[in-house]
């Protein structure tokens, strides 16, 4: 979790820097490249995860000469198709972009620009996550972490300064571009110093082609669908939202990106430690379930809480503090009422990550098929109707509403593993407790202004008490390590 930690607690401070640096259009101008480049995680057709299950179960076997034929095979195949959907990624930025987007005809050249430059983020990016996947299929999540959280630093520090002294969009995407290449090549360093693999182009076979070709198409369909559907509501609202209206939303579903992407980091452990114990049976896929869904439920239960409940006087604090009194008390009237809905829709699917890992590792993607593009059908619905009924804030909830359909998808995954998760009464008796103790925390509104600094100080022993109430196992063995 350790990159996506460092992710969020750099995401909270650069965000807002970026939104003054780059004010609404710029910022909107940005926005429209990353909502189009989250809609291409279909880039690598389902090959990586493809082949990391392979090699996963060739591994549980000791099986080193199948773990040299899948990956070269999943080369050979993986570098066309990237290419292919990243000049697609261009052509159809360049083309399309200033049609869609709501922009001014003075900013339709840079942002043909942007498109262009994320081109090439968008290849290097998803090829360095190709061989990512490698060392996750190895449990290399150690280096993963130093590596990532490296290269995260190297890459928005000095995103910053360029968009301090420029305030040029594209400039920022190049230096991204660069960052991700830079990163691949670290990945591939690590492979073929550690594991002693390279792209192994030689050991490609046809054999193993067919042998992989219908996880790889189920893996491509659940791809294609989350993609299109993973950023449909900023798409939707980059259609008919002028940038004072898409700018807060954006900057709102960036924070909670950062929450959600925390649970992104159990799928690799998730995915491959199922894969291993695949042939033995549903207990053991159903304890690293269970395992995990509890760990990672009462952090996403305790931050839907803790934002919904102090939210005014966290972001007053947070963005008068980096913005500027002025501009930073504009913002909090702008993304307060967006945030809470979007951080708890994110909960939801940072749930859901869990079931999408264990159904992957037991080929069993028809049902995150179904569930995805159920998602994101209902995404569509509720955030052209929350838009016309309440504008913005409509569609914020417009889009919590859809999320739904990713519960339906850990039910099936819960019933089919006969495991516990949302069906467990110890899951709902740890919602009871942690509502309990936050209306507790809550009364301090009827004593203190709602406009007071001074609600910092419920706000820190609610969330504090609590942290250490979920850490307190974790703690104990540390005093008892420590004597």
């Amino acid at each position: 979790m350790l990159p996506q930690l460092t992710a969020a607690a750099t995401g909270f401070i650069s965000l807002p820097l970026f939104l003054r640096f780059f004010g609404n259009d710029m910022y909107a101008l940005w926005g429209y490249v990353a909502t189009l480049a989250g809609m291409f995680g279909f880039a690598d057709i389902g090959v990586g995860v493809s082949v990391g299950r392979y090699i996963g179960v060739a591994l549980g076997k000791n099986d080193h000469d199948g773990v040299r034929g899948y990956w070269g095979t999943g080369n050979a195949i993986v570098l066309p198709f990237l290419t292919l959907a990243s000049l697609a990624f261009i052509g159809l930025g360049v083309w399309l972009g200033p049609k869609w987007f709501n922009i001014s005809p003075d900013n339709a050249g840079l942002l043909r620009g942007c498109f262009a430059a994320g081109g090439f983020s968008l290849f290097f990016g998803y090829y360095g996550n190709h061989w990512m996947i490698l060392s996750q299929a190895f449990l290399e999540f150690k280096f993963i972490s130093v590596a990532r959280v490296a290269m995260m630093l190297l890459q928005i520090i000095p995103a910053l300064a360029l968009a301090a002294f420029t305030r040029n969009p594209l400039l920022v995407i190049c230096w991204g571009a660069f960052v991700n290449l830079l990163l691949l090549g670290v990945f591939v360093w690590h492979a073929r110093r550690k594991f002693h693999i390279s792209f192994h182009f030689r050991a490609a076979s046809f054999a193993r082609v067919q042998e992989m070709a219908a996880y790889v198409g189920k893996s491509f369909v659940v791809l294609i669908t989350g993609s299109l559907f993973s950023s449909i509501d900023r798409v939707m609202l980059g259609k008919f939202a002028p940038p004072a209206d898409f700018s807060p939303y954006v900057f709102s579903a960036n924070i909670s990106s950062r929450l959600q992407s925390l649970s992104v980091s159990v799928m690799g452990p998730v995915l491959y430690n199922t894969a291993r114990v695949v042939d033995s049976g549903r207990e053991a896929a159903a304890k690293i379930y269970n395992d995990t869904f509890a760990f990672v439920f009462e952090w996403y239960l305790l931050a839907a809480i803790w934002v919904g409940l102090w939210h005014p006087v966290l972001l007053r604090v947070w963005l008068t503090h980096t913005m500027g009194m002025k501009l930073g008390l504009a913002t909090v009237a702008q993304v307060g009422p967006l945030l809470t809905p979007l951080v708890i829709a994110c909960c939801f699917s940072s749930m859901a990550n869990i079931s999408t890992a264990q159904l992957a590792s037991l080929n069993r993607l028809g049902m995150t098929v179904v569930c995805s593009t159920a998602a994101g059908l209902l995404a569509i619905a509720g955030v052209w109707i929350g838009w016309n009924l309440a504008g913005v804030v409509g569609a914020a909830y417009g889009f919590l509403f859809s999320r739904l359909a990713l519960v339906a998808q850990d039910l099936f995954a819960i019933r089919l593993l006969k495991a516990g998760g949302w069906l467990s009464p110890h899951t709902w008796l740890k919602v009871g407790a942690q509502v309990l103790v936050g209306a507790f925390f809550a009364l301090s509104y009827l004593f203190i202004p709602h406009d007071s600094l001074w609600l910092l100080v419920p706000a820190a022993l609610h969330g504090g008490l609590v942290a250490i109430w979920l850490l307190r196992h974790h703690l104990r063995k540390l005093i008892l390590t420590n004597g």
